[in-house]
Order: C-alpha cells, then sequence, then structure tokens
C-alpha cells in the first residue's frame, strides 16, 4: 500500500520533482508492470489514452531532471509504441534522442538524424528542444561555432510561435552566456545570467534542476571575474540540492571556486590592508542567501535585477529583448558627453566592409554588445527587429 501510494503521488502531481527520488527504491521493472496494469484497462477511451500520455511524459521530465536514462530509455519506448494520440509519439522520440546522445557521451551521429527530423515535424514545444539538443550535440563535439546559430534559431522560432516555455528560454540564453564565457568574455556572460536570474528562480518549485543548473553557470562566471564569495554561495546552493548526485559537474565547480579562494586570500594578507566587514552570525536559510552575495556599492550585483513592484515589466520582442540590455556603465562625466558628429558615407563603407570579415559567431557577440549600450533607444531596438523579421529594408542593403 506505501508503495502503492508514492506511485500515485507522482502520477497525479506533476510538479513532484523531489517525490521522484523515493522511485529508487522500487525496481524498474516492477514499477512500470504496476503502470501497465493500473491504466491499460482503460485505453478503449480517447480521454483515458491522453491522460496516459499526459503521466509518462510526467514520467519522462523527472527521469530526464535526475539522469536516469535507464528509466527515460523505457518510458520514451512506451511512448513510442503504446496506442497513444499522434503527438506522444514525437515526444517519445525527443527523449529517445536524448538517450541516444547520453549526455554527450553516446551516439552523436545517430542523434542529430533523430533530432533533426523532429525539427520538422514535432509541435512547436518540442522542435524548440529538438533545436536545443541539437546545439548540445555540436557543443559536446567542441563545435561552439555550429552550436550558436542553432541557439539563435531555436530563440527565433519561439518567438514566431508565441511560445512560452520557460525551460527553453532559459536553456537558450544559459548557453548563449556559456559560450560567450569560453569565448573569454566572462563580464559579458555573467551579465546575461544575471538578467535571467528572476525567470530561472520563478522555475524553482515547478523545474527545480533547471533552476540549479542556472546557478551553478552563474557561480562559474562569478568566479571567472574574481567575485569569489557570491561565487561560493551560489554554488553552494546548487551542490545542497537533491539533484547535485547527478550532475557532478557541480561540484567540480565548487571545488575551482574553493581553489581560487585559496590562493586569493593568501593575496589578501600579503597586499590588503583594508579590514575587512563584519560578517553575520546568522546562518540564513537558502531564500535569503542570493540577497547578501554582491559587495558594497557594486551596480553588478544580483540584488540589482531582484524584481521590483514599481517596475514595469519589458516587452519581449525576440532573442534580442530575451537577452536585455547589458548592465550600464557608471559615468560621473555624462552630462558633460558632446553629441557625436554624423558618421559620413565614407566611413559606413569601411565599416560594412569590417564587419562583412566577421564570421556568424563574431557577429552575434556583437549584436548582442550593442544591446547594452545605454544610448541605443526603443525606436532603433524596434527598427532593427524589424529589418531582421523583414518588414523594412535595410537601407545600407545593396539592391
Amino acid at each position: 500500500m506505501e508503495t502503492a501510494a508514492k506511485i500515485s503521488l507522482v502520477l497525479t502531481d506533476p510538479s513532484a520533482f523531489e517525490r521522484f527520488a523515493d522511485l529508487q527504491k522500487i525496481s524498474y521493472s516492477g514499477f512500470y508492470q504496476r503502470l501497465a496494469s493500473g491504466l491499460v484497462k482503460r485505453v478503449h477511451a480517447s480521454q483515458a489514452l491522453g491522460d496516459l500520455g499526459e503521466r509518462l511524459v510526467v514520467l519522462a521530465e523527472h527521469a530526464h531532471a535526475f539522469r536516469q536514462m535507464d528509466a527515460l530509455e523505457q518510458v520514451s519506448q512506451f511512448l513510442m509504441s503504446w496506442p497513444l494520440p499522434r503527438q506522444y509519439e514525437a515526444i517519445g522520440q525527443y527523449y529517445q534522442a536524448l538517450c541516444i546522445q547520453r549526455l554527450g557521451r553516446g551516439d552523436a551521429e545517430r542523434a542529430a538524424s533523430l533530432l533533426a527530423r523532429l525539427v520538422e515535424s514535432a509541435q512547436p514545444k518540442y522542435r524548440v528542444r529538438a533545436m536545443i539538443s541539437l546545439g548540445a550535440n555540436s557543443r559536446n563535439q567542441g563545435d561552439n561555432q555550429s552550436a550558436l546559430p542553432i541557439y539563435n534559431e531555436a530563440a527565433r522560432f519561439a518567438f514566431r510561435n508565441n511560445l512560452n516555455d520557460p525551460y527553453s528560454i532559459i536553456t537558450v540564453q544559459r548557453m548563449f552566456a556559456v559560450i560567450a564565457g569560453e569565448d573569454g568574455n566572462h563580464r559579458g556572460a555573467l551579465a546575461l545570467l544575471e538578467n535571467l536570474f528572476p525567470l530561472a528562480h520563478d522555475l524553482r518549485s515547478s523545474q527545480p534542476h533547471v533552476y540549479y543548473d542556472y546557478m551553478n553557470s552563474l557561480a562559474v562566471e562569478l568566479c571567472e571575474v574574481g567575485r569569489l564569495e557570491e561565487a561560493k554561495n551560489v554554488s553552494q546552493i546548487a551542490v545542497a540540492s537533491k539533484f547535485a548526485g547527478a550532475y557532478p559537474e557541480w561540484r567540480e565547480t565548487r571545488n575551482e571556486i574553493a581553489l581560487r579562494g585559496c590562493g586569493a586570500s593568501r593575496s589578501v594578507v600579503a597586499f590588503d590592508k583594508t579590514p575587512a566587514p563584519a560578517a553575520s552570525s546568522r546562518a540564513a536559510p537558502e531564500s535569503e542567501k542570493l540577497v547578501h552575495l554582491s559587495a558594497p556599492r557594486r551596480d553588478d550585483s544580483l540584488s540589482a535585477i531582484e524584481p521590483s513592484p514599481a517596475r514595469k515589466p519589458a516587452r519581449v520582442l525576440s532573442m534580442q529583448e530575451w537577452i536585455k540590455k547589458m548592465p550600464k556603465q557608471s559615468n560621473t562625466h555624462s552630462q558633460d558627453k558632446t553629441t557625436p558628429r554624423p558618421t559620413t558615407d565614407q566611413e559606413k563603407q569601411a565599416r560594412l566592409l569590417e564587419l562583412r570579415r566577421l564570421d556568424t559567431r563574431d557577429l552575434l557577440l556583437s549584436v548582442m554588445k550593442a544591446i547594452g549600450d545605454e544610448d541605443i533607444s526603443d525606436d532603433q531596438f524596434l527598427r532593427a527587429l524589424m529589418i531582421l523579421e523583414g518588414i523594412e529594408r535595410d537601407g545600407n542593403q545593396e539592391s
């Protein structure tokens, strides 16, 4: 009776990720026999078939979150082979591709072939996820040059189809930041991640593994720019979660931060005579940790991106709007800034020739950098968006 109750909790509560850990005590074969015997009796009604499909999708998402690839393999087979509505076959094929991909250790070519078919035929939500997995396939082979345009297309597709899938939005933007960091642009990567924090935090209860994976990426970039105390606190949140056992890279991040912290402390003893601020003796709960991460008088702290009740929500226009603006640099002499002179045709042509030498990755990173310019107006953003969508022709285009 106790085992049956645990299974019922998982099947009837899609948000109960934490309870899925209890299923480790049940053998996979025994669990799926119970599942089949309890639900297959109702397959004669279309509503029962749809209900069965949804419950299997929940199980697939749970298995994927905990990286239980054997369980995910069995659920994906059920989705593909049982007499379910047609859309569940594509979902099963998506999770089957992830099993073939095997977290970068499987058959990359076979997984890419299946994912490419899903990009053409699956429902929009899983088309975007298939694109994201194709990008991961390229990254696993060390090919960021190919991965970046795939992530960009995933973002554009989601925008064109009004797809409100926080998992896809967060994952795409996180990968933009990861690639920027790997290219050495750690401050740009950190800015992207900090702006993404409110959305990631909203997923903390419904898809906690996405939130903790985001926190690990944030800790990496905080470490890279030297904000070691903040990096340590953020990393500890991920490592302390129930998902940490399935994500060994989170512990690797924590260990790297600890190593760098040791080196930094020796430097402080040798050269820095500024007294350190007194630390609070109260142990803050997890929900309060991020509030105390930033150092005094910094504009790039996590607290700067906490949602404010008085702040009007930004309009989501495209990938550029998702990425949002880079942090503005303070300028005490901004009032003395003179109006720039108009650019001559000769200078425009020279700049155009210079930009044409850049590859796709460098062009995208240049666009992301330009978004952070505080002098860019909303009208200029809208004009650029209309040009990208083909609504308005760029005056510099050749006939």
